[in-house]
C-alpha cells in the first residue's frame, strides 16, 4: 500500500537547532558561506542527505552553524508522512 508524504522546505540563515521529525532530511547550501550540520561541512552548492528506510521516523535535533563571510542560506527539505 502506498503512503502519502509531504515535502517541507525551510530556509535557515542563522545558527540554530533544527528538529528533524521526519523520514528523511536533506540540507542544501545555497549560500556563499560554509554550512555545518553537527560535524558535517557543506560547501556552497553542495548538499547532505540523511535517508530513512520504510516505516522509519527520525526524531532528533541537529545543530546548524555557518562559517566565513558572505550569505548564509541553508535550505532544509524534510520528507514527512
Amino acid at each position: 500500500m502506498l503512503k502519502k508524504y509531504s515535502p517541507i522546505f525551510i530556509s535557515y540563515n542563522t545558527p540554530q537547532n533544527v528538529p528533524t521529525e521526519c523520514n528523511s532530511i536533506t540540507f542544501i547550501n545555497l549560500g556563499t558561506t560554509v554550512a555545518i550540520v553537527e560535524n558535517v561541512t557543506i560547501q556552497p552548492s553542495q548538499s547532505f542527505a540523511i535517508d530513512g528506510n520504510a516505516c522509519e521516523y527520525m526524531e532528533s535535533t541537529l545543530q546548524i552553524n555557518f562559517t566565513g563571510a558572505g550569505n548564509n542560506n541553508l535550505v532544509v527539505v524534510k520528507k514527512v508522512f
